[in-house]
């Protein structure tokens, strides 16, 4: 398994229903990448805004993503692959 650290900006196609996030798709450079699966979702205030975090699976790679809501911004944060 492989950890590599990306921290770079990402569009991302994403559901809002009841409250709720559901990020659905995200383009990372040139390539869409669908998101198959959520593994897993949480809330980080600690840096002084709101930051959601969610763990997803496109393909055999597992995603972490952000939204930065104080910079409005969705982020890719790590990539890991096998």
């Amino acid at each position: 398994m492989n950890i590599v650290p990306i921290g770079e900006p990402i569009r991302v196609l994403a559901a809002f229903s009841a409250g709720a996030v559901e990020p659905l798709q995200f383009h990372w450079g040139n390539r869409a990448h669908e998101i198959e699966a959520v593994n897993g979702r949480w809330i980080d205030r600690s840096s002084g805004g709101l930051c959601l975090h969610f763990s997803v699976q496109a393909g055999p790679e597992t995603y972490y993503i952000h939204f930065g809501a104080q910079d409005v911004q969705w982020w890719l944060d790590q990539v890991v692959t096998e």
